[in-house]
């Protein structure tokens, strides 16, 4: 072999070590750049997934206020995907300053939100000639309203069964009143008693159009207001008084500033009426709790004209 052909076959040599280098040098590069990549796509996925989580969060939220007297969440757990998620969260009630959980829910969330099955949202039941029974997920008791101007054919009133619970138990009650009253009128047809939630008057017109059809039409004791169907506001005592105003003027800001157009009309219906002003605004109904021995007192009060029992629980 002569010194020619050896040239050769290091020049060979050479440029296959080149071109190795080069195809390293480009695998790596490759690698770097989907690993960038893809890194910026998990960031900006995180990024908005979160945003998206939040937002399910809060909607969540401000339903659970509007819908569930005395609700709050009280845990959330968000699982992540691709645009999306699931967030499971736990509703809870306050019944004076105990928590009670009520239910576990999940909702899907984002752009692609998961598949998935709803947890259970408690159950029902219903005999002939007796009230509907229908309760949390975790057994309490849902409790219904009436409107006081509707006339119903007939009428709950649970202050009458007080003796069937135990003197150890905290005992939720909604009341229905027997007319609309002024939140300065409470104070003096309800004395004493721990008030924890207020109805007020933000039925729309045809919601109460339809109440006022069905309660004519069917039987008496399958007409009734749910107490996810009866807006109204929040409230705690504070040295013998309670914050209905500071709570009133939130209610009516979380419904003027709902992204869901029924909550706008409401609004809208709030300030046609004038009952923007928490003065003004009629009060249809409270939530009282306390135990047995305190609210054997609201039996045969005059402008009580229905009660329900919501949630019973140790006091302890």
């Amino acid at each position: 072999m002569d010194n020619r052909e050896l040239d050769e076959i290091f020049e060979d040599d050479k440029r296959d070590m080149a071109i190795k280098k080069v195809r390293k040098k480009s695998t790596i590069k490759t690698i770097l750049t989907s690993l960038v990549v893809l890194i910026g796509i998990l960031v900006a996925n995180a990024a908005v997934t979160i945003k998206l989580s939040n937002e399910m969060f809060d909607f969540n939220e401000a339903n659970i206020k509007l819908h569930v007297p005395n609700g709050y969440i009280s845990k959330s757990d968000d699982s992540m995907g691709l645009l999306g998620g699931r967030s499971d969260f736990t509703v809870s009630r306050l019944v004076g300053e105990k928590p009670v959980v009520l239910e576990n829910k999940a909702a899907p969330f984002g752009l692609i939100p998961p598949l998935f099955m709803s947890r259970s949202q408690g159950g029902s039941g219903h005999s002939a000639g007796e009230w509907p029974r229908n309760y949390w997920e975790n057994g309490y008791s849902k409790m219904i309203f009436f409107h006081p101007e509707i006339s119903y054919k007939e009428y709950k009133n649970d202050l009458h069964e007080l003796d069937r619970i135990s003197d150890d138990k905290l005992i939720q009650v909604g009341i229905s009143f027997d007319k609309p009253y002024k939140v300065a009128d409470i104070q003096t047809i309800l004395p004493i008693v721990n008030k924890s939630w207020y109805w007020v008057d933000a039925c729309s017109k045809d919601a109460f159009d339809r109440y006022k059809k069905e309660a004519s039409e069917y039987d008496g004791k399958a007409t009734f207001i749910s107490e996810y169907d009866a807006l109204g506001v929040n409230v705690r005592a504070y040295r013998g008084n309670d914050d209905f105003y500071g709570s009133y003027y939130n209610f009516v800001e979380s419904l003027k500033s709902s992204k869901d157009k029924k909550y706008n009309q409401i609004y809208n219906e709030l300030v046609t009426k004038g009952y923007t002003d928490p003065n003004n605004v009629p009060i249809l109904g409270v939530i009282v709790y306390g135990i047995k021995d305190e609210l054997k007192m609201l039996i045969g009060n005059p402008h009580i004209k229905a009660s329900s029992f919501g949630v019973v629980v140790d006091k302890y």
